[in-house]
C-alpha cells in the first residue's frame, strides 16, 4: 500500500491548535486517578437552627442577617433561652449546635459521652467580658473580687470578713455612701450568672435579696433607674447612662477595665470565651450548612460584626476558615 502523505499544517492552524490545547489543560489539569477527586460542593442549603446563650443570641442575630445575604437558601433560626437550657437540648438530643458562654462542666460532658460514646465538638467564635456596671452618676472608681463577693453573697468565700452593704463602705463619700447597695444581674440559666458566681463569688450563693433579671437589657434599664444599683453583664453592653468599672483579683492590686486587648490577653479576670458546640459523631462529615456558618463567623466579615457589636474579635488579625480538626475540646470551653 502505498504510504499516504500528510499535508503540511499552516503556520496560523497550528499556533490555534496549541493555544485550544494549553487553555484545555489549564482550566482542567491532570489529576492522579487514585479516587481522590470529588465533584465542586454545592451551596449549603436547608435548615439550620441554633439556641444557646442569651448572651450570643444578639451577636449570632446581626451575623445572621450577613451569612442570609450569601446563603439565601439556608432558612437560618436563632432563639435563646440561656446558655444552661442550649447544653441541655445539646445534650438530650434536641439540637445539634448551641451557642454557649459557660464551659461544659463535668457532668454535662460525661452526660453527653454516656448517651452518644463520644465527646461534643466545640469551636470558639468571639470572646467577651463579664463587666460590672454601676450607674454613670457613681463615683466608684473599681473593685475588687473579694469586695464583689462581700457586696453580692451572704457566703463570704473569697476572704472578705463582712458583708458590705452600704456605697461608703466601698470609699464612696458624698450622699452615696450612707445609701445601701442594690444589686442586680442575670438569672441562673445564663452563662454570665454562672461565671459569676464561679469567679466572683467563689462558688458561693447570691444574697437572698438579689435581683436577677432575665437578659442583659434589664440590668441596663435596672442600673439606669437606680443609681444605687451595681449589676453584671456582658461587656458588649453599652449605654451612656451605665460604667463598667475595673476589677482586681485582690484588694489593693491594680484593676484591669474590660478593654478588648485585656478581655483577649485574659487579664481581665472575668473574661469568656463565646463559642458554639455541637453534637458531631467521629469520621462524619459535619453539616454544611453548619459549617458554612462557623466559617462565616470566624471570616474576617463576621469578625468585624463581632467588634462592632461590642464583642472582642479572636485574634488581632482576621481568622481563615477552620477545619474540623482544629476544634478545641468542649473541657476548654468557657461560656
Amino acid at each position: 500500500m502505498p504510504a499516504t502523505t500528510l499535508a503540511p499544517m499552516r503556520l496560523p492552524t497550528l499556533l490555534i491548535t496549541l493555544f485550544t490545547a494549553l487553555s484545555l489543560f489549564a482550566t482542567h489539569p491532570a489529576r492522579a486517578d487514585d479516587g481522590s477527586s470529588q465533584p465542586e460542593s454545592l451551596p449549603p442549603t436547608g435548615q439550620l437552627t441554633l439556641t444557646g446563650s442569651t448572651a450570643l443570641s444578639n451577636l449570632v442575630s446581626l451575623w445572621a442577617e450577613a451569612f442570609s445575604l450569601r446563603y439565601p437558601a439556608v432558612s437560618l433560626t436563632v432563639a435563646d433561652p440561656g446558655s444552661a437550657v442550649g447544653l441541655e437540648s445539646l445534650l438530650n438530643g434536641s439540637a445539634e449546635a448551641v451557642l454557649t458562654s459557660t464551659p461544659l462542666n463535668k457532668r454535662q460532658r460525661q452526660h453527653f459521652i454516656d448517651r452518644y460514646d463520644y465527646a461534643p465538638s466545640t469551636m470558639p467564635v468571639a470572646l467577651d467580658g463579664v463587666a460590672v456596671f454601676v450607674n454613670a452618676a457613681n463615683p466608684l472608681p473599681q473593685i475588687s473580687l473579694p469586695q464583689l463577693d462581700a457586696v453580692f453573697s451572704n457566703t463570704l468565700r473569697c476572704g472578705a470578713q463582712r458583708p458590705i452593704r452600704s456605697w461608703g463602705e466601698l470609699g464612696v463619700s458624698g450622699e452615696l455612701a450612707r445609701l445601701p447597695i442594690s444589686t442586680v444581674g442575670l438569672t441562673d440559666n445564663s452563662g454570665a450568672y454562672s461565671l459569676f458566681r464561679r469567679k466572683a463569688l467563689c462558688g458561693g450563693d447570691f444574697r437572698p435579696n438579689f435581683n436577677a433579671v432575665p437578659g442583659p437589657g434589664g440590668v441596663q434599664v435596672a442600673i439606669n433607674r437606680d443609681r444605687t444599683a451595681i449589676g453584671f453583664a456582658s461587656s458588649a453592653l453599652r449605654d451612656p447612662g451605665l460604667r463598667a468599672i475595673p476589677v482586681a483579683h485582690r484588694s489593693g492590686e491594680p484593676a484591669t477595665a474590660p478593654t478588648a486587648e485585656a478581655i483577649r490577653s485574659g487579664r481581665y479576670p472575668l473574661t469568656r470565651t463565646l463559642a458554639i458546640a455541637y453534637n458531631l459523631p467521629p469520621g462524619r462529615e459535619m453539616a454544611p450548612n453548619l459549617r458554612a456558618f462557623l466559617d462565616f463567623a470566624r471570616s474576617a466579615q463576621g469578625q468585624a460584626i463581632a467588634a462592632k457589636a461590642g464583642y472582642v474579635t479572636l485574634t488581632k488579625s482576621p481568622l481563615s476558615t477552620f477545619t474540623v480538626q482544629t476544634v478545641c475540646p468542649a473541657n476548654q470551653l468557657t461560656t
